[in-house]
């Protein structure tokens, strides 16, 4: 932990050097230590700001956000898989890590890194006269919002990944001894830090920013992050009165006359209102944050546009939507190779088949809500949906079900959902029980927000609300199982609500041993 919080700190003051020279010129001072003796004006609290976002996508295209935090909230679930040849990934498809895997390594340093940006901006931001400086108390509490919204993000994925974690609140400056090899802290205490962060933030961030800036976080970011940890934590009520705060405000579904589902992930889409929160990817000049993500060449195969094809899908899962869901039209039902052929869908699992020499019957299908245009060029630049509209709708329809039963707004909004998609209405009639009708949100949130990161917390939540708390794995282990080379790989002593903490984090924190990882690995 000490030294992820050291290269951070170095990081970004680097990413402040990077970008004041390019955007001032060669003659602008650059500085390679924190100096709060030179570091004092708004622009240097702005480039904080952007230091801090940049930590979204840790290690280029496709770390963090930009792909490497997916493979912890999808792989585990019943959706997405791996091919044979995938070790790391596939151990996390099998449910056959342990704390040795990389990727729990890789994801864990990139939280961190946030979190250290977030604290080490937040001092410096803190520290600067802004009115003094011809600005406003209004501009530096808007730059402390954002950079306390993505600490609370960066704890939102890290205990839902691993549930207990350290928390630091503070730079490195003000570190003690206890700081450098922190002990874990109790989720809930977490919890409520993060709500803290986050009702600050609602309170001092915008409505809206300008088009190109569109990544930048929001009013309405906070409270939708906020409505979904209220929605983990079960506290329905609460989630509920924060949406009413989003509805009505500056988001809507993109509508059918709009393109419908398809084509709000179109890379020419950037700033549509129904995102509320991105990871923006974008090479257009002056874009806030220009970034690139790998999620196109990674949920693509190599015969369709030279994909790496990270992220096949079980077929099974084309079986679920209906043949007029315009959702199925972003994952590959049949497409033409770049040699000529044809992959198509077996018609057992709702494609339209074909015969061989010319068809070949599709072993995977992939998805296309990254869709990746440039051939050969690790590079994609369409956004990746951190949080939507859509999204929120869903979760209020959730609570509601689960406040007061089936009702008539529930079914409304599971209704714009479907609708959207070219899909006849739902009635209440038709779900005449809480738990048939949580069933069914449940399956319209997997249609609709797949390789999204949803799907393991989604089961995990529905666990819990099936079984009234006592089995948070009660629907996990019901849909994944099945989906498991082996079912005897899955084992009833291991929590699989979180992961084993990562072995290189216990050996360089004095604070931790392997015991900390019992009930978590085999």
């Amino acid at each position: 932990m000490k030294k992820i919080y050291q290269v951070a700190s170095v990081t970004l003051l680097m990413c402040l050097s990077l970008v004041m020279s390019c955007e001032n010129g060669l003659e602008e001072e650059t500085f390679s230590v924190y100096d709060e003796n030179v570091l004092t004006k708004p622009e240097h609290a702005e480039q904080a700001v952007r230091g801090t976002y940049a930590a979204l996508k840790d290690n280029g295209g496709f770390g963090y956000y930009a792909g490497n935090l997916y493979w912890l909230y999808e792989y585990p679930g019943d959706v997405v898989t791996t091919a044979l040849t995938s070790r790391q990934g596939g151990q996390l498809d099998q449910l056959t890590y342990d704390a040795s895997n990389s990727v729990l390594n890789d994801v864990w340093i990139s939280i961190f890194k946030l979190i250290s940006r977030t604290n080490e901006a937040e001092e410096l931001i803190s520290n600067v006269d802004f009115v003094g400086n011809s600005s406003t108390d209004q501009l530096k509490n808007q730059n402390l919002g954002e950079v306390r919204f993505l600490r609370a993000l960066g704890y939102y994925d890290a205990t839902s990944l691993w549930g207990n974690v350290p928390l630091l609140l503070k730079s490195s400056s003000k570190f003690t001894e206890a700081d450098e090899n922190p002990q874990m802290t109790e989720q809930a205490v977490v919890e409520d830090a993060m709500i803290a962060d986050l009702q600050f933030a609602e309170q001092n961030l915008p409505a809206s920013y300008p088009p190109a800036e569109v990544a930048r976080a929001t009013k309405g970011a906070a409270k939708a992050l906020l409505m979904r940890l209220y929605m983990r934590r079960g506290e329905w009520q609460k989630a509920v009165d924060k949406s009413t705060e989003i509805i009505g405000t500056n988001f809507d579904l993109r509508t059918k006359a709009e393109g419908g589902i398809a084509s709000l992930f179109n890379t020419a889409n950037r700033s549509d209102n129904e995102f509320i929160f991105v990871l923006k990817s974008s090479n257009e000049a002056g874009a806030y944050g220009v970034n690139s993500n790998s999620f196109g060449i990674n949920s693509t195969p190599w015969d369709l546009n030279r994909g790496w094809g990270n992220f096949p899908i079980h077929l099974d899962f084309y079986k679920v939507f209906d043949k007029d869901d315009d959702r199925r039209g972003l994952l590959t039902g049949v497409f033409k190779t770049l040699y000529g052929q044809v992959i198509s869908v077996p018609k057992e699992y709702g494609g339209i088949g074909g015969a061989a020499p010319d068809t070949v019957a599709a072993q995977f299908i992939y998805n296309l809500k990254y869709p990746h245009v440039n051939n050969y060029n690790y590079a994609g630049f369409n956004n990746v949906t951190i949080l939507r509209y859509a999204d929120v709708l869903m979760m209020r329809a959730e609570a509601l079900n689960e406040l007061n039963g089936p009702n008539a707004e529930s079914i409304a909004l599971v209704n714009q959902i479907r609708t959207r998609s070219s899909l006849p209405a739902i009635t209440l009639a038709s779900y005449p029980t809480k738990e048939g009708l949580r069933d069914k949100i449940f399956d319209e949130r997997n249609k609709e927000f797949f390789m999204e990161g949803r799907r393991r917390d989604d089961l995990i939540r529905w666990g819990k609300s099936a079984t009234n708390g006592s089995n948070a794995l009660a629907k996990f282990k019901e849909k994944v199982v099945p989906t498991l080379r082996s079912a005897a790989t899955y084992s009833d002593a291991i929590d699989y609500t979180v992961f084993p903490y990562p072995q290189n984090e216990i050996q360089s924190n004095t604070s931790l041993d392997a015991s900390i990882n019992a009930g978590r690995v085999k």
